[in-house]
């Protein structure tokens, strides 16, 4: 999926465990730690991947787009992009509203890669295989999302 093989395949399997399902079994554990573990480890990744594109630009265009990448909404979609939401394990309706089980699951990933393939490994397969192939940082740059501090402004 990601263009790797992993060295340990239980820690991904975890990742792809959403709590709703590891309630009824304990010992087999979920993926909310690893999606810690995977959020800070993405944030890094985008911030470095910004500051060396943009080498003009002040730290509110950095942190406004290194948000726009990360929020939950585009998770969510380039998780559906990848097929992550066909081999997550979750007793959650994926339809329900503000559900963002998939982003998730990606962050979780995103942290077993790095615990698997070690930081360096882990910021070229997130750069390589998932921000090149199925983010437009040039377009979420320009998109506009707040629209209330836009309009105060």
């Amino acid at each position: 999926m990601l263009g790797f093989l992993p060295n340990n395949i239980a820690l991904f399997q975890q990742a792809c465990r959403h709590r709703s399902v590891s309630r009824r079994n304990q010992e087999r554990g979920d993926n909310e730690r690893l999606e810690f573990l995977g959020d800070a480890v993405l944030s890094t990744i985008v911030s470095d991947i910004l500051y060396n594109t943009y080498k003009s630009k002040e730290e509110g265009f950095l942190s406004k787009t290194r948000s726009k990448i990360v929020q939950r909404e585009t998770l969510n979609q380039v998780a559906k992009e990848i097929g992550l939401d066909r081999i997550i394990e979750t007793s959650i309706h994926s339809q329900s509203h503000n559900n963002y089980t998939f982003g998730n699951a990606l962050e979780a990933i995103i942290g077993a890669i790095y615990i698997d393939q070690g930081f360096e490994r882990c910021r070229y397969i997130v750069e390589e295989a998932i921000i090149k192939k199925y983010i437009d940082i040039e377009k979420l740059a320009r998109q506009e999302v707040n629209f209330k501090s836009r309009l105060i402004e």
